[in-house]
């Protein structure tokens, strides 16, 4: 990774400051720099003053996260089917993906008890292994299908906040009415009483 004493957010200056060809290929994979380094920059006062650096700009080429190639341009890389990461796929595509996440819920459930089952029977049998593949397996496809629901969770965040500001904006505007009749009451009794 980044080491802190570098001091910099430009990816380019870290990897010709590194003599390393080793950490210069870990380096290449690196999207941004460690938050160590970048969050510090975005203090309150910072931001006030508007001495903040920009936020860093969206990735436009394939670039490496945890291993993996992603391109920015095709919105299969970010979720792709998990047959392409080489696992087994556990539910149909077309199908309800609430329904298939309470059946995902069900069958981890039973195989969970089903390897209680094993470790109370008889710990060092070879179904234990059998029982964690299939429980991993599982894992991997509920944690899929429930990644699948996370364009929907970011937009119905969006539409809250949206109604939030709203609401203030409407109350505040509330308040500024009532202050400006207020304001205007006050100047009519003087206009009147001169």
């Amino acid at each position: 990774g980044i080491n802190a004493e570098y001091g910099t957010n430009n990816l380019s200056d870290l990897m010709t400051s590194n003599k390393e060809p080793e950490a210069e290929e870990k380096l290449l994979q690196v999207t941004a720099p460690p938050p160590t380094i970048y969050y510090k920059k975005y203090t309150s006062l910072a931001i006030q003053n508007g001495t903040a650096p920009p936020p860093p700009i969206p990735p436009t080429e394939e670039y490496t996260a945890f291993g993996i190639a992603h391109n920015p341009d095709d919105p299969k890389s970010i979720l792709a089917p998990l047959r392409e990461h080489g696992v087994t796929q556990l539910y149909q595509d077309a199908s309800n993906d609430i329904k298939e996440l309470k059946k995902l819920n069900s069958s981890l459930v039973v195989n969970f008890l089903d390897l209680l089952d094993i470790l109370i029977q008889c710990p060092s049998s070879p179904l234990r292994t059998k029982k964690l593949e299939e429980l991993e397996l599982i894992f991997c496809n509920f944690h899929h299908l429930v990644n699948k629901f996370r364009p929907h969770q970011a937009l119905e965040t969006l539409i809250q906040m949206v109604k939030i500001q709203k609401d203030q904006k409407i109350e505040l505007i509330e308040q500024i009415n009532s202050k400006m009749e207020c304001a205007r009451a006050g100047l009519h009794t003087t206009i009147n009483s001169l």
